[in-house]
């Protein structure tokens, strides 16, 4: 049944975009300095971003009408780097021009089998499946400053992207029916966010 997963999303979609690639290892994120998002001294605009319990996809599509999702990773992949009992996605979100915000989601492969509506999903945002319903939740937040992290900013020129201080990200969990998600977001340069 694991094995139907990674065949999801196999057709084309004009919507996804794969020539970027995947961040290699995603075990170094672990190493940043986390903490409590509400205990970091933030300016109010970031603050409004990083501590948003509601849809990021919803958020962003505020501020562009050309909001596109580049798949990083071929649907729900495992690897190396994370435990075998885990699947991961990978993804850019773009103003159609410029990635916004990198985001990693990671599941149990048993628990994502029981969902095919979220196994199957690679062509829009997982926004717009969790939140179609207002059941999610306040969710606790924790940020990290990403610039610190080496790996992560030798891969922005990659994805088009210029290096800044600081680099923003948050991770946080989630409960969609029977699957708990993890989920990392990471505020790339030309976000809104950094007023650029």
């Amino acid at each position: 049944m694991i094995s139907k997963l990674f065949k999801a999303n196999a057709t084309s979609s004009s919507a996804i975009h794969r020539q970027c690639d995947p961040l290699p290892d995603v075990r170094n994120i672990e190493t940043l300095a986390w903490s409590d998002a509400k205990s970091v001294m933030l300016p109010e605009k970031y603050r409004l971003w990083l501590q948003d319990s509601g849809s990021l996809t919803a958020k962003l599509q505020q501020y562009t009408a050309s909001l596109s999702l580049q798949l990083l990773t071929s649907g729900w992949q495992t690897t190396s780097y994370v435990d075998s009992s885990q699947l991961m996605r990978q993804v850019l979100l773009s103003d159609g021009q410029q990635p916004w915000i990198w985001g990693l989601t990671v599941v149990n492969a048993l628990q994502l089998a029981n969902e095919p509506a979220l196994s199957n999903w690679s062509t829009e945002p997982l926004g717009v499946l969790l939140f179609a319903n207002d059941d999610i939740g306040l969710r606790h937040f924790e940020v990290a400053d990403f610039s610190q992290n080496q790996a992560f900013l030798e891969i922005l020129p990659a994805w088009g992207c210029s290096v800044i201080q600081p680099l923003w990200g948050r991770r946080s969990r989630l409960q969609f029916r029977s699957c708990q998600i993890s989920l990392t977001e990471v505020f790339l340069p030309e976000h809104p966010m950094y007023g650029v």
